[in-house]
């Protein structure tokens, strides 16, 4: 008798066994879905989070060919005649340092169009790309107290002159001939 006993309880948990998860299918089957989702959005995040933006000096070239945004709106921006005449004018006479981030929408808008207005002059160009905390490996951006991007350091040899800081008052070439006429009439 306790054979029939054991066997009988043995059914009777296995019967319970089954009408739970019968009863709980659905519950069941919705835990497991949400887990998965959450699994599947957190190793997106961590995924995400090991592809860094790319920090440092960057080439025009560089970032053209690896930042479609950038690349679209430079092919995309149309300069003015006011802008070539300000170009022209400044020639080779200025320096000119842009801390951005390629995560910066204001960046993705200007650094495209100065890129542009700049491309067939002498001015000495740097990109210096930053990261979230606008800091780069060498420093540069501390050194030069950036605090939003884009910024334009416009430079004299190694004076700076001058800043534009994520948008211009008229455009990029404009306000930079602006900087350096105002400072090299104040210099004579």
């Amino acid at each position: 008798m306790n054979i029939n006993n054991s066997n009988d309880s043995n059914a009777e948990s296995n019967n319970k066994k089954i009408t739970f998860l019968q009863k709980y299918k659905k519950t069941i089957m919705f835990l497991a879905f949400a887990f998965w989702v959450g699994f599947a959005v957190l190793y997106s995040m961590q995924s995400n989070a090991k592809e860094p933006y790319p920090v440092g000096d960057i080439s025009k070239q560089q970032l053209l060919e690896n930042h479609q945004e950038f690349a679209d709106n430079y092919y995309d921006y149309q300069l003015s005649d006011n802008e070539l005449t300000a170009i022209d004018a400044i020639a080779d006479k200025v320096n000119i340092k842009v801390f951005f981030g390629t995560w910066c929408h204001d960046s993705e808008r200007e650094v495209p169009r100065f890129l542009q207005s700049f491309k067939h002059s002498q001015s000495k160009v740097s990109l210096i790309a930053l990261d979230g905390n606008k800091s780069d490996p060498d420093g540069l951006a501390k050194q030069n107290k950036i605090k939003y991007t884009p910024t334009f350091v416009v430079y004299d040899g190694n004076v700076e002159i001058g800043r534009i800081v994520e948008r211009p008052k008229q455009s990029l070439a404009e306000d930079i001939w602006m900087i350096w006429y105002n400072y090299s009439s104040t210099k004579t």
